[in-house]
């Protein structure tokens, strides 16, 4: 332990006269550049580090400074208010990638920090970075050092992955090409430009996000970094390593817990990754090497399970050949997917309730309460028939599915009710970060498995259909670029509504909101085509109201910083295009 301790306050001393010669030195020169960083934390909850890690930028940091934090616990942060810390609750966690990218939504700052709860600061590293970033027109993300508390280095630069670096020992390719695959072994002596930094400490100037746009919310955990990193530099910025900046950083304390679903993780990172900058060719020739190298190691280990090490690697091998055979389910890795609702059986229907929630005491029967629900009717059709009210001092809307037809009802012998499919739809939203009306209850009635009636109830929000939008308030590039990046979040975490029209998605000073849920689902991916025509849906809404010039505005907002996309721009232009017409000529010949 005494050893550990002098080789960190030997590597610190070191690290610190570097920085004071060639960083500090250049800040000050440079003071009248400074701007104000926005530092974003995303954490799991409180703790013991993340205090440390707060402190240590209140104590360090000389330039204007912001503090955002993310949480992705369900329990709310309670820290004091001399921490002046912005607090964002997501009361789930949304993973890395949609977390920081509400705290920058939030960030008020020209250049942007992402900062691990578990890092420490030992020196003020982000006024050197604010003055080197600031003072390069062309360099657009710059990390630095990383230290793990005995003073030894960790990787602090990535390389970009590609079908060598995926099945050839990284480890040697960084010792026998050390240009082409830096690490830190290279201990480079100045700042050097690198083709990607660790997102534990990385900072990016806010040209880089108008030009790229947002972290890719795909990517759950592991290479979002990575893709911003490779997205930036497609776009013609530079990516620096500032080696004489260090931060301690208390890499995997929690991580290691959930090991198995970790590697399942990566596993989807990485094939995303590839479709979206290698291909599909190289993808699939990724997944068949995957598995084969899965087999190889499954039977190497199997020969040293008997050791604790042995045996762990067997069971990371096994379960990678597993989710490989058993077609990459969904609720293998991190994410939880589970649409966390309960079944109740009471007065001859089935109830479906969120969580922690219960059945209204006043709706003993949805059928005689709607009939005597006072309230104004905002919709009467052939499928549908909707009411709002009070329900326990709060307004909501209450919809009941109509009878649509004997195919239809043999439809529904082996699918789900519209309005549980509606509620579920809501909670999945919910659990990626995505507005929607809450929902009150959902509940149907079958008889023999024939569904006979079902009714779902949602709060009212204050907000207009975008339709209804438009042609009160007008369509201006602001609300076209806010729809598009609202579109491509949805599209990232393959979030599709099937029926996508204006009508569906509500605006609000808070943002958009999807409605009548029932058809919308989650897909792995989505193709060229199903954006086409998932896309003619919207296009379709505002194809008479909006001149083809202004809605090419939202297609360049969606395609930005999309490499695999911006490719087939017109591809997909055209495509939309051809699915519009064909909408518009049912809609209006019917």
């Amino acid at each position: 332990m005494l050893s550990s301790g002098r080789k960190h306050a030997g590597v610190e001393q070191k690290q610190q006269t570097y920085v004071r010669k060639h960083y500090v030195q250049d800040s000050l020169e440079n003071r009248d550049i400074l701007t104000m960083v926005s530092i974003i934390i995303v954490a799991m909850g409180d703790s013991r580090l993340l205090h440390e890690c707060i402190s240590s930028i209140r104590e360090h940091l000389a330039c204007p400074f912001e503090l955002i934090l993310v949480n992705n616990s369900p329990i709310p942060l309670k820290l004091p208010e001399e921490a002046g810390a912005c607090i964002i609750e997501n009361r789930c966690n949304l993973g890395f990638a949609r977390a920081v990218n509400r705290g920058i939504e939030a960030a008020k700052g020209s250049l942007i920090l992402l900062l691990n709860p578990d890092a420490r600061l030992t020196s003020d590293i982000v006024t050197p970075m604010n003055a080197f970033l600031s003072s390069r027109s062309s360099a657009g993300i710059a990390g630095i050092q990383l230290f793990f508390p005995d003073g030894s280095a960790q990787n602090s630069i990535d390389i970009i992955p590609n079908l060598i670096t995926q099945f050839l020992n990284k480890s040697l390719l960084k010792i026998l090409f050390p240009r082409i695959y830096p690490s830190k072994r290279s201990q480079f002596p100045e700042p050097v430009q690198v083709p990607s930094v660790i997102g534990a400490c990385m900072m990016i100037k806010r040209e880089v996000i108008d030009a790229i746009g947002l972290l890719d919310e795909g990517f759950f955990l592991y290479l979002e970094e990575t893709d911003y990193c490779k997205r930036a530099t497609d776009e013609g910025f530079e990516i620096w390593h500032l080696p004489g900046l260090q931060v301690v950083h208390h890499q995997g304390t929690s991580a290691r817990i959930v090991d198995m679903a970790r590697k399942i993780e990566f596993h989807r990172s990485m094939y995303r990754f590839f479709r979206k900058h290698r291909g599909d060719f190289q993808t699939a020739f990724l997944y068949v090497l995957t598995i084969v190298k899965s087999l190889i190691e499954t039977g190497a280990n199997l020969v040293l399970c008997i050791t604790p090490k042995g045996s762990n690697r067997l069971k990371k091998s096994a379960v990678t050949l597993a989710w490989h055979a058993l077609g990459q389910p969904e609720r293998w890795g991190l994410e939880d997917i589970r649409t966390g609702l309960s079944k109740v059986r009471k007065n001859g229907y089935t109830w479906f309730l969120a969580k922690g929630t219960s059945i209204p005491d006043q709706v003993t029967n949805p059928k005689v309460f709607m009939d005597e629900f006072k309230g104004e009717v905002l919709n009467r059709s052939r499928t549908t028939f909707v009411k709002t009210g009070m329900l326990d001092g709060r307004t909501i809307f209450l919809k009941r599915y109509n009878f649509k037809g004997i195919r239809d009802t043999i439809k529904n012998l082996f699918r789900k009710s519209r309005a549980r499919r509606s509620f579920e739809a809501a909670l999945l939203l919910h659990r990626s970060g995505i507005n929607t009306p809450g929902v009150e209850f959902a509940c149907e009635k079958r008889i023999c498995g024939i569904l006979i009636e079902s009714y779902i109830a949602t709060t009212k929000i204050n907000a207009v259909d975008l339709v209804g939008y438009v042609k009160t308030r007008g369509c201006d590039n602001t609300l076209l670029k806010r729809l598009a990046r609202f579109v491509r979040q949805l599209h990232e975490m393959g979030i599709v509504h099937v029926d996508f029209k204006g009508e569906n998605i509500l605006v609000s000073e808070h943002g958009f909101y999807l409605i009548d849920l029932d058809r919308l689902k989650r897909v792995p991916r989505l193709n060229l085509n199903a954006i086409a025509k998932n896309l003619s849906y919207l296009n379709a809404s505002f194809a008479r109201d909006i001149p083809c010039e202004t809605r090419l505005i939202f297609l360049d907002e969606y395609l930005k910083g999309n490499t695999w996309l911006a490719d087939k721009g017109r591809q997909l232009s055209d495509k939309v295009e051809a699915y519009t017409q064909a909408r518009l000529a049912r809609r209006y010949n019917e």
